[in-house]
């Protein structure tokens, strides 16, 4: 999504150089024939990016050796881009930097700052930001003095797009606002406009506020014409499209990508067409169509190896082939593409070590810097106050010549308010400390957390889903003298994996939300019960308040719901079974209620372990859970208090 706007930033950025284009028909025919070439190539470089690379090198190679300044600067420029957009950014910086050389002898500003620009465009794909500010910042200038308020608004986007990279938020949403401002200035076009609305919406998507990132979508959408801004338009469909697959809106979803796939057709592009029909085929997965999610993968494959793309790509597509597969029930296809899947994401996860480590180093160098300024700060301070005592005591002599009891009283008072100003630091480092270990050890048991929530993902649930696939494959191969040993195991290894990844949502501290265990508890009832005869009825309403609720907390809930579930199956013959959750200000009602033949309560229930279990969660909870049956049908009501908001607010820090 970034390289797509990027695209767009970059178009306006520089379009003035290409406007002048047009006047090459005076130049001579050798400098005619560079322009012509440049010209022709960036027409075609969205459906034929090799092509157009070739013609850009040869333009740049031609224009070189002719000493041709301008067309030399535009080939750069064009080649740079497309380098970064194919993955291949070793070779956009290289070239950009042999610009920049060129350009540092130059007299023309506008060429530096293409050149510079180039660089912090490379350095941005890579997700080098702390390069790509340095870069841009020497490119800034020339944008900012320009009379055109349009090149301001440029600026801001980009500083927006940076601080999205570096996950802060507000910031970015600020510097976009201020684009739009500027673009409102300069009475930018409606493209430029859309741009503005684009980026905010994919700041909110980052921030899961989806409803929010879906209006400013429909605001981009209104402002883009159906011929003219079809790249755009194409791009943004993909966006939307994977926005609703998100909030599992599939009809919505498979609207907008199919009207994407229809528009690309027209556009030609084969890298966009690979991501549609990627997010295409998820969706189907999602709805359980694999064998159309089947078919769609084989064509996004088969464009992958075609264009040589990154291992991301690939990474999703495999995952996308095993699940599809495992859907179908072809357990012994399905291992291949989870062993490619594996293998790709273990390489992409070096190579991010790799840069997380890299960043690391240079925070540590810009600490040991601060620490070296602090030490030197606390020594004039140091120096300051031994002067200040000097004076004190000065003025302390001349008292005691002129009065020596009023020396002593004063003296015998100054000891008496350093004691008490001693003590009060004293207790106020003490606090201080006490809450920095607390906040040590809250965050030491977040980050433990989540360590052991991702290690049980991926080796213990990769070692699980493995073993279920043998077993899977031993009972195929066995045919009908299947092993009761085998089957066992097969049941054992699902039973496994479902209870591990409830343990590892429990774990995960991004899902200690109220509204985080509606949806997972809504989500698990309706997978449960479909797999039963029963009808199921829900009535789930949301929290309109942002609540946190403690992992423990959240699992002693999610297990009394998931137990009366098992009991409705197990033991009360019904036909019908429902749900209701309802959160209040202050509490969280849930009921699980059935129209089954219901039971007597008695010495044999009443020590029957799973009920005593349900009540004995919630009172560790802090709630309760109550039991009531008749011939009609048993309800089991939870209540859960939410924390008190000074709870809150430290489980949160």
């Amino acid at each position: 999504m970034l390289a797509q706007r990027l695209l767009i930033l970059c178009f306006f950025l520089l379009l003035s150089p290409l406007s002048s284009v047009g006047q090459s028909a005076s130049a001579p025919s050798d400098t005619s024939y560079i322009m012509t070439l440049l010209r022709k190539a960036e027409t075609i470089e969205m459906q034929q990016p090799e092509k157009a690379l070739r013609d850009y090198q040869k333009a740049y190679t031609f224009a070189r050796r002719i000493g041709y300044t301008k067309g030399y600067f535009e080939s750069i420029r064009l080649t740079t881009y497309l380098l970064d957009q194919l993955g291949r950014h070793t070779e956009s910086q290289k070239l950009a930097t042999e610009g920049l050389q060129k350009a540092l002898r130059d007299t023309s500003e506008q060429n530096r700052s293409t050149c510079y620009f180039s660089l912090a465009q490379s350095a941005m794909f890579q997700g080098k930001n702390k390069e790509a500010i340095h870069y841009f910042k020497k490119a800034a200038p020339f944008m900012l003095a320009h009379k055109n308020r349009r090149k301001a608004a440029v600026l801001y986007q980009n500083l927006g797009l940076m601080y999205e990279a570096e996950k802060l938020y507000p910031q970015a949403l600020t510097y976009f606002n201020r684009a739009l401002k500027y673009d409102l200035i300069a009475k930018s076009s409606q493209l430029d406009i859309a741009l503005d609305y684009h980026s905010m919406a994919t700041v909110y998507v980052k921030q899961n506020q989806l409803p929010m990132a879906l209006a400013y979508f429909r605001r981009t959408k209104s402002l883009l014409s159906q011929t003219k801004d079809l790249h755009f338009l194409t791009s943004l469909y993909g966006n939307i499209a994977n926005l609703h697959k998100e909030l599992s809106h599939f009809d919505s979803s498979l609207y907008y990508y199919q009207n994407a796939l229809r528009m690309n057709r027209v556009l030609n592009n084969p890298l966009q067409q690979l991501h549609l029909l990627a997010g295409l085929a998820e969706t189907y997965n999602e709805m359980k169509q694999y064998e159309r999610a089947k078919t769609l993968l084989d064509n996004a494959y088969a464009l992958a190896r075609q264009h040589k793309v990154g291992l991301s790509e690939f990474r999703n597509i495999y995952r996308e082939y095993a699940n599809a597969s495992l859907g179908l029930g072809d357990y012994k296809g399905a291992i291949p593409w989870y062993d490619r899947y594996i293998e790709t994401k273990d390489s992409l996860s070096t190579l991010e070590a790799k840069a997380l480590l890299e960043e690391y180093e240079v925070k540590l160098r810009q600490a040991e810097s601060r620490q070296k300024l602090t030490e030197k700060q606390r020594q004039i301070d140091q120096l300051a106050q031994a002067h200040q005592r000097q004076q004190l005591w000065i003025l302390i002599a001349g008292l005691v010549v002129v009065a020596a009891v009023g020396s002593l009283v004063f003296a015998y008072q100054y000891s008496r308010q350093r004691q008490r100003a001693s003590e009060q630091a004293l207790l106020a480092a003490q606090r201080a400390n006490s809450l920095a270990v607390m906040q040590s050890e809250l965050q030491g048991q977040q980050k433990e957390r989540l360590r052991i929530s991702k290690e049980m993902h991926d080796d213990l649930g990769a070692s699980l889903t493995a073993i279920g696939l043998l077993s899977e494959v031993v009972k195929t191969r066995m045919g009908t003298e299947t092993a009761p040993e085998v089957e066992k195991i097969s049941t054992i290894s699902a039973d496994m994996v479902t209870s591990m990844n409830e343990i590892i949502w429990s774990l995960n501290t991004r899902n200690d939300s109220l509204n985080g265990l509606i949806a997972y508890t809504r989500a698990y009832t309706s997978e449960f019960i479909d797999n039963t005869p029963l009808h199921l009825r829900t009535r789930v309403h949301e929290s309109a308040q942002e609540v946190t609720i403690q992992g423990s907390d959240r699992r002693n809930i999610f297990l009394t719901v998931k137990e009366a579930l098992h009991n409705v199956v197990k033991h009360a013959q019904a036909t019908e079974v429902s749900l209701t959750i309802r959160p209040e200000t202050d509490r969280l009602h849930i009921e699980v209620s059935d129209n089954g033949r219901g039971f007597v309560p008695n010495e044999q229930t009443r020590l029957r372990n799973g009920l005593t279990n349900m009540q004995n969660r919630m009172v560790a909870s802090g709630g309760t859970c109550t039991i009531s049956s008749s011939p009609g049908g048993t309800t089991v009501k939870i209540t859960y208090p939410y924390p008190l908001p000074a709870t809150a607010g430290i489980l949160q820090m």
